[in-house]
């Protein structure tokens, strides 16, 4: 048979490393990677430390030309308008056609845009690709004052990055704490303390009702308790969306994303999904759930490669992917934060727990907050701004967090994914400020268990990797 073509659109990481799986096995078939940026693949996660100062837009960039020209990856900048998956067509906004063998969306997610009046002035910023980060240091240089809303990882990046721009930053919560559907009471306290610390104005029970403007740009905003805030730039980050424009009105089964089966593969066999996009089964809620995450994205990639092979010579996939424990590690305002598994707080104070956004956001997974059931406990530890939280259920451990020291990251990301079950569960509530040497000790008289898919060096590595 002549070589197949395999088409992928989408060049970050799910769509690289699939780019890559396919390589490995198949020497002669023909790849075309699409992408709407005019970039290599970079790291998403690691424009929020481009935005810091603390690296430059190349060290953003985790391919080099030659990558693409020694694995002949045809990497083209073209944005994608239809797909006709009947005829396995792809249409481009400059009228070309490209016919396919085989077909992976990588398509990722976009941020929300803010709804309020004003939404549109001149100023009003995302941060969800490289050329919003570049446009957000540009104002930067002109602009004194800026606004934040949004309540999750990367809201606290923005807002951060913006103050390091030199910016006078205020930064608005909905609700009464920092991110109240992840962290409890004293972590959302150790964050707040470090924001104060930035030199960032924290406000509490605040949002925009209008963005008003002067000659085109913002000019400040007017905020629910009536106060009004004199500013040239608002940055907005209420979460994301899996980018899912090029499948409305396809026959394939989605829901907030693509539904993939245990081979990453849609309802059509011969189209693909990876990373953001992909809704895939999860094994703890039982349901197809998403991650928006680096490493989901790079594992989904690897096996949907693997097995678009497969398909494209006419065989069964034999790469299976199972979702493992969702794990990001971030540095929010000079505080080490790991996160794993089910983790989500539970409040008994209704309308105290504000939702902070209205959406997934980027760096975050839809397991972390699960519902849980009613059995499930909580135990924690904490010295001074280090401290480890965990959850157990039907005696296994099902999420972590942990905050400053970071020491216990492999042994309780080993312990979760593995579903290793501990003594009891009432042992370990109990163990109190012994908790960090029980986790200590339960992973290594587990050690001889089988080996992760991904090292969690891999993974705990600021997320510039690929």
């Amino acid at each position: 048979m002549t070589s197949p073509h395999y088409l992928i659109i989408g060049n970050g990481a799910a769509g690289v490393s699939a780019a890559e799986a396919i390589r490995r096995r198949d020497a002669r078939g023909r790849i075309t990677i699409l992408s709407d940026e005019p970039y290599r693949m970079y790291s998403r996660p690691g424009i929020a430390y481009y935005l810091l100062n603390q690296v430059s837009e190349q060290q953003v960039m985790c391919r080099s030309q030659n990558f693409y020209q020694t694995h002949q990856f045809n990497l083209l900048f073209r944005t994608v308008t239809s797909l006709d998956v009947t005829h396995q067509l792809v249409h481009l906004e400059n009228g070309q056609t490209i016919a396919y063998d085989v077909l992976m969306l990588a398509t990722g997610a976009k941020a929300t845009p803010p709804t309020f009046p004003g939404n549109d002035l001149e100023g009003v910023f995302t941060l969800d690709t490289l050329d919003n980060a570049k446009r957000i240091v540009a104002s930067s240089r002109k602009a004194k004052t800026a606004v934040v809303i949004g309540g999750g990882i990367t809201a606290m990046e923005m807002a951060e990055g913006m103050r390091r721009q030199g910016l006078q930053t205020h930064f608005l919560q909905r609700g009464s704490r920092l991110w109240p559907r992840l962290f409890d009471e004293r972590e959302s306290g150790v964050v707040e303390q470090q924001i104060r610390h930035e030199g960032i104005h924290l406000h509490y029970n605040e949002e925009i009702v209008e963005a008003y403007g002067k000659n085109g740009k913002v000019a400040g905003v007017r905020l629910q308790s009536g106060r009004e805030i004199k500013c040239q730039m608002i940055g907005a980050a209420i979460g994301v969306k899996p980018n899912m424009t090029l499948v409305h009105g396809l026959p394939i089964e989605q829901q907030q994303g693509i539904l993939v089966n245990e081979h990453l593969q849609s309802s059509l066999p011969t189209l693909f999904a990876a990373g953001d996009v992909a809704q895939a089964y999860d094994r703890w809620t039982k349901t197809p759930q998403l991650d928006i995450l680096w490493p989901t994205a790079l594992q989904t990639g690897q096996i949907a490669g693997h097995n678009m092979v497969d398909v494209a010579y006419g065989r069964k996939p034999s790469a299976t992917y199972q979702k493992s424990s969702p794990f990001n590690a971030a540095l929010l305002f000079g505080v080490h934060v790991t996160v794993i598994g089910r983790i989500g707080v539970k409040s008994d104070r209704g309308e105290n727990e504000v939702e902070q956004i209205s959406h997934l956001s980027r760096g975050a997974s839809q397991i972390w907050t699960a519902p849980f059931a009613a059995t499930y406990r909580s135990a924690w530890d904490n010295k001074g701004d280090n401290s480890v939280r965990i959850t157990v259920q039907d005696n296994t451990i099902v999420g972590a967090l942990l905050m400053g020291n970071q020491e216990l990251a492999d042994p309780l990301r080993h312990l979760i994914d593995q579903q290793i079950l501990v003594p009891t569960a009432e042992t370990l509530l109990a163990t109190g400020s012994q908790l960090p040497h029980v986790i200590a000790t339960l992973w290594q008289s587990h050690l001889s268990s089988p080996p992760l898919s991904f090292s969690s060096s891999a993974q705990n590595n600021n997320r510039f990797t690929s």
